[in-house]
């Protein structure tokens, strides 16, 4: 009678534990960031990714042996090949389109196919380029965070805005907004029945100014009523 569990089950087991660690260090950044992927999604993706890994390059030796039958053979590729292809439909749902157009997700979407290449090395028997790229994967999300001074980007926010006097307000709000490097990038006017416009914009800030800069700005503005970071 053979032994219950092998070496190589022993093997195959740590190449999991190792893809559910390296899963937990790439969803607990995103977890701590509020992210709709976090950590136990990415360690049951980066799992399910080493488990099927496994499954396709081992798993059906048995049959060859028992087969015996020259010439035949399994893709060990088509099972990668699937998990791809699934795994993608699965990410582009973490993608989301605002109503006024605004994708948010893709970090997350991909690193989650991120996560998925990692599971998969691991499952193949690659240690060291699965932990490898785990170390790479944590070195660009903390690097080129968006409030780091190395990696700014523009500050984009929508606004909404009365205007008593549309001439002369829109003009002066347009002017504090071009001293903070403000570019107005899109406009809806609207005329209410007292003679008052509402205007709702989005304004693009210069990269040099952060969040709170923004936010400041715009809650010591008397016309502006609403406003959102985007």
């Amino acid at each position: 009678m053979g032994r219950i569990i092998t070496i190589n089950d022993l093997i195959y087991l740590f190449r999991i534990f190792l893809a559910v660690l390296a899963g937990a260090v790439i969803g607990y950044e995103r977890e701590q960031r509020e992210k709709v992927a976090g950590l136990r999604t990415h360690i049951l993706i980066s799992m399910a990714s080493a488990i099927m890994m496994i499954v396709s390059k081992y798993a059906f030796f048995d049959v060859l042996v028992d087969a015996a039958a020259p010439g035949l053979g399994v893709d060990v590729s088509r099972v990668a090949a699937g998990i791809i292809a699934g795994m993608g439909i699965f990410s582009g749902g973490i993608v989301f389109i605002g109503k006024r157009g605004n994708v948010s997700g893709l970090t997350t979407a991909a690193g989650i196919w991120v996560t998925i290449g990692i599971g998969m090395v691991i499952g193949a028997g690659m240690h060291v380029i699965g932990i490898g790229a785990v170390v790479m994967v944590e070195l660009i999300q903390q690097l080129l965070r968006h409030d780091l001074p190395i990696y700014r980007h523009s500050v984009k926010a929508s606004v909404n805005i009365k205007l008593k006097d549309p001439d002369k307000d829109y003009k002066r709000t347009a002017d504090r907004f071009e001293s903070y490097g403000g570019r107005i990038t899109l406009i809806k006017w609207e005329k209410a029945s007292n003679a008052e416009v509402s205007v709702r914009c989005n304004v693009l800030f210069d990269a040099k100014y952060g969040r709170d800069d923004i936010i400041r700005l715009l809650d010591n503005m008397e016309e502006v009523k609403a406003f959102e970071i985007l």
